[in-house]
């Protein structure tokens, strides 16, 4: 069984990664991490591309402004949904049957492609994660109620769990112990779900088990962005919250990887010849 406990205190929900911090009974030895470090644990969260045959990442040609001058700018596109990835892989074919025939969607780890934004120095050459469509609404609709402005929503929307009493987040434990508290040496994690859906089947299965709890449990959401700069060590001094962070990649993603059997890989660096014109419209 898992256990409920909150422990991470919250000064402001929107701003949850500038303003945490551990109860000290329970802080666990906090080292202080790298960015790569820091990064390394988006690992286990794949984002789904459109490439050649080689593994190659298409240049997706965006549509601006009519009146603007032309140039010769780039965009990479990676979707955190493969329905999105899917629905990208139906525009190519349509748009560039040539190369739609050779096109396919290739898995990548989040970090690399976090790593392929931060080593990029060609100005001309731009990378977007793309959410998936439903996500983003459900964070839409969760801090619209709570009067946040819709130009506020964070690009990157993960999903955390709060006591709907005391709006702390909820830190969560394997109970090894049975004793129906959070003890010192039990696994602690504070999950960030990167899937709406995926967060409630949790809650609903908890449920089950810990009616009287879950009713005051909440959903609340951030940016991915907020949370992994939260984890970096700021002058070499360690974070003690990072050390329970967790990313849960979403489920949908991962049967997708399964059924397609598209192992997560690094993607190729990316040439001219590689171009299609999908031409999907930037918001």
């Amino acid at each position: 069984m898992l256990v409920f406990k909150s422990l991470v205190k919250l000064a402001a929900i929107a701003g949850v990664a500038g303003a945490i911090a551990i109860s000290p009974i329970f802080t666990p030895k906090a080292e202080a991490l790298t960015e790569d470090q820091a990064l390394g644990r988006l690992s286990r969260i794949p984002v789904f591309t459109i490439t050649d045959e080689k593994g190659i990442p298409l240049i997706a040609s965006v549509q601006r402004d009519p009146n603007a001058k032309p140039d010769d700018s780039q965009i990479f596109l990676f979707f955190l949904g493969s329905n999105e990835a899917q629905m990208m892989l139906s525009q190519v074919k349509k748009s560039s049957p040539e190369i739609g025939k050779k096109a396919q969607i290739t898995a990548a780890p989040l970090n690399k492609v976090y790593e392929l934004i931060r080593q990029n120095k060609d100005k001309k050459s731009f990378f977007e994660i793309v959410p998936s469509q439903s996500n983003l609404e459900a964070a839409r609709k969760i801090l619209v109620e709570q009067g946040v402005a819709g130009d506020k929503i964070p690009n990157l929307p993960v999903f955390f769990l709060v006591s709907s009493d005391k709006k702390e987040p909820i830190i969560l434990s394997n109970d090894k112990n049975r004793n129906g508290v959070v003890d010192q040496d039990e696994v602690q994690s504070l999950p960030f779900f990167f899937d709406r859906s995926d967060i409630q089947t949790f809650l609903d299965e908890q449920a089950k088990i810990q009616p009287d709890i879950v009713k005051k449990t909440k959903v609340e959401v951030t940016s991915l962005l907020l949370v992994v700069e939260n984890m970096i060590s700021k002058d070499n001094k360690p974070n003690p919250a990072s050390d329970i962070f967790l990313f849960v990649p979403s489920r949908s993603s991962q049967e997708f990887i399964v059924k397609s059997g598209n192992q997560a890989t690094t993607p190729a660096k990316a040439t001219p010849a590689s171009e299609a014109k999908p031409t999907p419209k930037k918001k």
